[in-house]
């Protein structure tokens, strides 16, 4: 799978700044976006369906990478805004959530939520990046 973009949602900076390095070091060469809290992120998918742009190739999504636990906009208030989109529009993300968590109070929930493809436990390791990325 080739990815539009990445977007890394986490608000811790070093994290962030970790994981676009580990990125840059895998060889993707497209858009990697931070932003520190699931309301950005979600201010930021909102601004780009919206404006006029470029027409992707066919299939192309963007991957986010959503930390769950947050101050403001958490992992949960983001995906609970992102459920309201239409099929169309939620079709062109592929959503991963990534915690420190190994708590089942984090985890079964997710099981429940079809747009949360996956969940990943920080911090995020060379080959699981790679994984992720090229599939």
């Amino acid at each position: 799978m080739q990815w539009d973009k990445i977007i890394l949602v986490d608000d811790d900076a070093v994290t962030s700044q970790v994981h676009k390095r580990l990125i840059d070091h895998i060889g993707y060469n497209g858009e990697v976006v931070l932003l520190q809290d699931g309301s950005k992120a979600m201010n930021y998918i909102q601004s780009h369906l919206t404006e006029p742009q470029v027409k992707k190739k066919r299939g192309l999504k963007d991957l986010v990478l959503l930390d769950l636990h947050m101050p403001g906009t958490n992992g949960w208030h983001f995906m609970q805004q992102f459920r309201k989109f239409d099929k169309k529009t939620k079709n062109k993300f592929r959503i991963v959530m990534v915690s420190s968590s190994i708590h089942p109070d984090d985890i079964e929930p997710i099981k429940l939520i079809p747009e949360i493809e996956e969940y990943i436990i920080k911090p995020l390791s060379v080959d699981r990046l790679k994984n992720l990325i090229y599939g």
